[in-house]
């Protein structure tokens, strides 16, 4: 919410971040030596009585014309005046440190920050906008503070900023030209706790959840939850994040996940996982994100069926896994849950091999577009594919194989059923691809509904490559033969879940592949 003030707002505590809280010793002073000297000399002799009485007159300030500029539909930029910001101000902020505080406004304050080593990596366009003293407008200076605020929403230590433009407390040198930005805050709860249910990726969940914000005053958070479900029996995750150098486009990450998944439905098998994890995120400036991680987890099956396949007993021992891994993912969808326009990429590239008993590498990119036809239709092309290559010559371990098939991915076909099998169990592979095609079209005499009409076509296949052969050796003559399907149904999206009711059928089917008719029910959050 804009507003302006003439009047100075009464003495409260706060955070002032002007140019001499960050600037060098040598620019603490935005006004000259002489122009402050003549001033106090002016200010105690005057020899014309008259020129005193003109001098105590209120000088009219810029800002109340400026701000009825910015009611006006036409405007003629001779008439806009000019503006110098002051200060920024920034109050409500209890628990949070000053000198964090002063390193995220550094950028919008302080000219050397631009000069620094990877100034551009760091800051992104903070510094392009107007310093303190600078000439400007109002429209620069509204532009300035909002992307200041974003910054502050964005470490989620405030649940309301309220943002203002007043005339300055203590101007330098241009009194009718300096103006304050005032950031009145109201600080996120420190502590949070709730118990939820959820459906999403084919099985039901109810979970506890807590969380303490701003936990040194720097905008960590130390987050914890509990979670039991139909297929994740349970799962434990504590998680500390905090941002890196002050910076909201650069964060830290270290969580340790224990979780014990049924997986009975499409091997004879529950699995075990207990894991660390760190990870360092940057969200680039043009907004795509980079995430480096490091995972170190130990990975073992149980209960496993007295009907369980040869294979599986012979894969499902326990493992070490020691890995890293880049993600580069990139997002312009409108809405990432029913997108209408806009692109999705995302590529993981992930070594393991650092210690443990799993050496591979592996990649996985999916992709999608999407646009509208007509008003209120959309149509979405989606991608996915993956391949992976063991480095020490043995097969891979089951926990590290792609799987394939399922109401989320490639429909008709049940729960990752695709690829090779034995009896009844899923092997998985270590090389995939899938496709899919999608129409959405409200329903005609509501458009503003959830609900939505929706036809597909997929198609897709997963493959196993034996051991000991070079990737450019890889023979591929399975990928060359996938399976398809086609179907129309209702698409409910409540909040990031999706639920799907479809009806199709198989056009094409590989031998083996876990093929379906008619009703096909699909709850998740990403679907192909």
């Amino acid at each position: 919410m804009w507003a302006a003030s003439l009047t100075h707002w009464p003495a409260a505590k706060g955070i002032i971040m002007s140019a001499k809280d960050v600037m060098s010793d040598a620019a603490h002073s935005l006004v000259p030596p002489h122009t402050e000297n003549q001033s106090k000399t002016n200010s105690n002799v005057s020899e014309n009585p008259r020129e005193s009485v003109e001098e105590k007159r209120p000088v009219e300030h810029n800002l109340p014309k400026a701000l009825e500029l910015l009611q006006q539909s036409l405007l003629n930029l001779d008439d806009v005046p000019i503006l110098r910001l002051n200060a920024i101000r920034i109050q409500g902020l209890k628990n949070t440190r000053h000198g964090f505080m002063a390193s995220v406004c550094r950028p919008y304050v302080d000219p050397s920050a631009a000069e620094e080593l990877l100034a551009d990596w760091r800051y992104g366009q903070r510094t392009r906008y107007p310093m303190p003293g600078q000439p400007t407008t109002i429209f620069e200076i509204i532009q300035s503070a909002t992307a200041f605020s974003a910054d502050i929403s964005r470490m989620d230590i405030a649940k309301d900023i309220s943002v203002q433009l007043e005339p300055a407390r203590q101007p330098v040198l241009n009194e009718a030209e300096e103006v304050d930005v005032v950031l009145r805050i109201q600080p996120a709860s420190r502590f949070f706790l709730k118990t939820s249910t959820s459906v999403g990726n084919s099985e039901g969940t109810a979970s506890v959840q807590g969380k303490m914000r701003n936990l040194f005053g720097g905008a960590e958070s130390l987050e914890g939850s509990a979670t039991l479900g139909t297929r994740t029996k349970h799962s434990y995750n504590l998680s500390f994040t905090t941002p890196v150098l002050a910076c909201p486009d650069l964060w830290a990450n270290i969580s340790a996940i224990s979780q014990h998944r049924d997986l009975t439905n499409f091997i004879s098998a529950h699995e075990g996982q207990h894991m660390l994890r760190s990870a360092l995120m940057y969200s680039a400036p043009g907004g795509t994100r980079h995430e480096l991680a490091y995972e170190a987890s130990h990975r073992h099956f149980h209960h496993i069926s007295p009907e369980a396949s040869v294979s599986i007993r012979r894969l499902a021992k326990p493992s070490i896994k020691s890995a890293i891994s880049y993600t580069i993912e990139r997002d312009t969808r409108d809405n990432s849950y029913i997108t209408m326009v806009g692109s999705y990429f995302k590529s993981v590239l992930e070594y393991a091999g650092l210690g443990g008993d799993t050496s591979y590498l592996k990649t996985e990119t999916q992709a999608s577009v999407s646009n509208t036809f007509a008003e209120g239709c959309a149509w979405s092309l989606g991608f996915r594919t993956g391949l992976m290559a063991t480095l020490d010559g043995k097969a891979p371990y089951l926990n590290d194989r792609f799987m394939l098939g399922g109401p989320t991915c490639v429909r008709m076909f049940r729960l990752n059923s695709l690829g090779p099998k034995q009896k009844l169990d899923s092997l998985g592979g270590n090389a995939y691809w899938a496709a899919g095609a999608s129409l959405f079209a409200p329903i005609p005499t509501r458009p503003e509904w959830p609900l939505k009409l929706h036809a597909f076509a997929n198609l897709g296949q997963l493959m196993q490559v034996q051991p000991r052969v070079p990737v450019g050796l890889y023979s591929f003559r399975e990928l060359r033969q996938p399976s398809a399907s086609v179907g129309a149904g209702l698409l409910f999206q409540q909040g990031p879940v999706r639920l799907e009711l479809n009806f199709g059928l198989p056009l094409l089917i590989r031998e083996g592949d876990g093929s379906r008719k008619g009703l096909q029910f699909g709850i998740g959050l990403e679907f192909l």
